[in-house]
């Protein structure tokens, strides 16, 4: 039975072989047919595949011609012949596979095949990226590739007004950042023209980098958030009270899900502070929320690490890719209490006024496809989100960087020693080190310990943005030493200087594990790349954040038994005991990203209804039918309420009903009525004067004011509801403690809201039109709350 089982399976190898060479036999076949045709008729090739596609079964030579056409217009256009890995790479990303791409082997190149096939598809390809430094670099290298081709290509930035926005959407090929294009998602649903909507239908998305867009950025949803009127004073009031407690009696901390609750003797302290009965009470929302994101300022935010300060700003640092994150602010009130914090003047705190998670953002485009040198270890989550496959892609060249086994220490003064003593010798000899730090603060320490002993360092980190292409060019020379954050992990192209070959190439050296074991592959990629010899290892302390996150107690245990000095070690069991706690930080990462997901999975509903909505107001011409609806779903609320079923009809409110509505006549009660007949009757009179208004506009300008007071009210009721929901969501973890799911309480909960929601805004429209006739009609104004 085996014996079959390894014959069918070395078949199927077998077969798979067959037709990658088969693929890359065919498209290069076509390329040499290409070689010494002019330019123009490259552009006719174009457009007769474009015409082909749009055949029912376009020709099978179609997907081969067009990977050919992209190899020639690169050679014609940068010099460079593509070699057989990066075609078949492209090409599987054509068949919609997510390919892994070991780092430096040309994933860029690469991503030129997808981006051409998809293009003559004539809908817009979206080119992702993780920066905007990425973006515009990858945007130069593709326009002229594309343009050979006659394809249009665009780079949609941050700060382009509407009509820059909208003939850049209007490209063939749009390249720009992941934030970038979910933010103008965002803001095309907060318009009140469709003039002024700069997105087309949502086609084609290639992510480059894909596992950190994916899945690093998956953690937090992107908010577009509006300014609102605070109290400055609550928040000094918090800081200070906040500043009183103490951790384990009045405040638990959760190192693992980096999460802050007060305990019940805290909640005590609180209530007798502030002078109220009940902390979790509605009327009472607002202080705890200030308090809460007090606590979280003052302990889990860090300077630094999670945040700068320049020029007497906040500035967030992005924990992956150690960049700044400009015109971004945490949300909620924890931005103002950080500045409270921090003695800096208070900016106005922002509502979030629209949001959605990367997940639920990128499963609206109809397909989507993407590449990364570090996906393999997440190919689960990216089927069971995405359905997308992961397939590697073989190296051009074997891999010669050589990877030292991890080395050990009990505490990070010994490290920082060691790592001192051995960058000094790696520089003594000209090698040039790259040295991966965690935060700006431990890139800063280290710069001061090499100064002290004559180290000349560069630094790249949150603070040198500016300087990063200057610095990443001077990496690989001969005697560099080079200290950088995470920023010269992704996209980081470090060339080697003359002679540093045959030194043994660029060494890296990591200070800390991080989170995940991609980020440190990644970082171990900017040496060896393309066959590049190179050496890589990472020095671990068993005090770095990794261990004190996540296992503090077992950590402790092993520096009690140490028994290998201060030179650091490499033991199987040491190094098994690291793995073990990598992995489990990474557990807990997926854990926090599937509570995200769903939790945005409910409100993802609830957005597409009320995005749907509102864009069919936004589109539709005859904007009194939307809110007839309203108005005859308040006509039933109000018969309900003030007629029920189980009074008799002379008990029945309807002097206060006909007020409800305006109408200018008494309505009929008779002793056998029913409430069913009571609805008939006010919709007919509602029909009849409703009718007598309409006619006395001028509908056009009566249509176009309404429509912009329909979509302003809609959408001021869908704030108040995402701050409620946001509400539930920053208690909702002790629920956990009541032993019930989070996630079906929140469902619950939201379901509640939302039909909240629908009942507000559908009065608040009826309230308004009836307002309106009543005034036109010369009326007193009667009305129930």
């Amino acid at each position: 039975m085996l014996s079959a089982w390894k014959q069918w399976t070395k078949v199927l190898v077998s077969r798979e072989s067959v037709s990658t060479r088969k693929t890359i036999r065919l498209i290069n076949q076509k390329y040499d047919l290409m070689r010494y045709i002019p330019e123009s008729e490259l552009m006719k090739l174009t457009e007769r595949l474009r015409v082909e596609l749009e055949q029912s079964t376009p020709p099978d030579y179609v997907p081969y011609v067009a990977v050919a056409l992209v190899k020639e217009a690169v050679r014609r256009k940068m010099g460079l012949i593509m070699h057989d890995e990066q075609l078949l790479s492209g090409y599987e990303m054509m068949q919609g596979k997510v390919v892994e791409m070991l780092t430096g082997e040309g994933k860029t190149l690469a991503s030129l095949i997808p981006v051409f096939w998809y293009g003559l598809h004539s809908k817009g390809v979206h080119m992702i990226t993780v920066n905007p430094y990425l973006a515009e670099r990858d945007y130069l290298q593709a326009r002229d590739v594309c343009q050979i081709l006659g394809m249009s290509v665009g780079l949609n930035q941050a700060g382009l007004h509407i009509e820059e926005k909208q003939a850049v959407y209007r490209c063939d090929v749009t390249y720009g950042t992941w934030s970038e294009f979910g933010f103008d998602y965002l803001r095309d649903h907060l318009v009140f023209e469709p003039s002024k909507q700069v997105q087309r239908p949502l086609a084609y998305a290639i992510i480059d980098e894909m596992d950190s867009v994916l899945i690093d950025e998956a953690k937090t949803p992107m908010i577009i958030a509006g300014k609102t009127k605070a109290s400055p004073d609550l928040y000094y009031i918090c800081s200070q009270f906040i500043r009183g407690l103490r951790e384990q009696r009045d405040y638990e901390r959760d190192v693992e899900t980096n999460q802050v609750m007060f305990t019940e003797a805290g909640i005590r302290k609180i209530e007798k502070m502030f002078m109220v009965d009940n902390l979790f009470d509605l009327e009472y929302t607002t202080i705890y929320h200030y308090l809460l994101q007090s606590l979280r300022a003052h302990v889990l935010m860090e300077v630094d690490r999670d945040y700068l300060i320049k020029d007497g700003k906040v500035q967030i640092i992005d924990s992956y890719t150690g960049r700044v994150m400009d015109g971004r602010e945490f949300s909620d009130g924890l931005h103002q209490a950080i500045e409270v914090k921090e003695g800096l003047s208070i900016s106005e705190e922002t509502r979030s006024n629209a949001s959605i998670t990367v997940q639920k953002y990128f499963s609206l485009y109809s397909r989507l496809i993407g590449m990364s040198g570090t996906i393999q270890t997440d190919r689960d989550e990216l089927r069971r989100i995405y359905g997308l496959d992961v397939l590697p892609i073989p190296t051009h060249k074997p891999n010669a960087r050589r990877d030292a086994p991890d080395l050990v220490f009990a505490s990070k003064e010994a490290k920082y020693k060691r790592l001192v003593d051995e960058i000094a010798a790696l520089h003594n000899q000209g090698i040039p080190i790259l040295v991966g730090t965690t935060t700006v603060q431990q890139s800063q320490e280290l710069a001061d310990r090499l100064s002290k002993v004559n180290l000349q360092c560069r630094v790249l980190n949150a603070k040198t943005e500016r300087e990063e292409a200057e610095i990443i060019s001077h990496a690989g020379l001969k005697g560099g030493i080079t200290i950088a954050t995470n920023m010269a992990g992704r996209g980081a192209d470090i060339r080697l200087g003359e002679g540093v070959a045959e030194l043994g190439g660029l060494h890296v050296i990591g200070l800390e594990k991080h989170e995940s074991r991609r980020i440190d592959l990644q970082l171990r990629g900017r040496s060896g790349r393309q066959g590049d010899p190179g050496a890589s290892q990472f020095f671990i302390s068993l005090e770095d954040d990794l261990f004190q996150r996540y296992a503090d107690e077992e950590a402790e245990v092993w520096r009690d038994k140490w028994k290998w000095g201060e030179e650091g070690n490499s033991s199987k069991e040491l190094l098994y005991f690291v793995e073990m706690v990598q992995r489990r930080a990474e557990q807990q990462m997926y854990e926090i990203r599937s509570l995200v997901y769903k939790f945005d999975c409910v409100v993802h509903r609830q957005r597409e209804c009320f995005y749907a909505q509102r864009q069919g107001i936004l589109l539709m011409e005859p904007v009194e039918e939307a809110i007839l609806r309203s108005v005859s779903f308040w006509i039933k609320d109000r018969v309900e309420r003030f007629c029920p079923p189980d009074q008799l009809p002379e008990e029945w409110k309807v002097e206060l009903l006909r007020q409800e509505f305006g109408l200018s006549y008494p309505l009929a009660v008779t002793d056998y009525m029913t409430p069913k007949e009571m609805l008939l009757q006010v919709e007919q009179r509602w029909a009849q004067e409703w009718a007598v208004f309409l006619e006395a506009q001028t509908l056009q300008q009566w249509r176009s004011g309404w429509r912009n007071k329909y979509l302003r009210l809609i959408d001021e009721c869908w704030l108040d509801h995402l701050e409620l929901l946001g509400f539930i969501k920053q208690g909702i973890h002790y629920r956990a403690l009541e032993k019930r799911d989070p996630a079906e309480v929140y469902e619950m909960e939201a379901y509640h809201l939302y039909l909240k929601f629908e009942r507000k805004y559908q009065r608040a429209l009826s309230k308004g039109l009836i307002q309106e006739m009543i005034s036109q009609k010369s009326l007193p104004l009667y009305g129930t709350a």
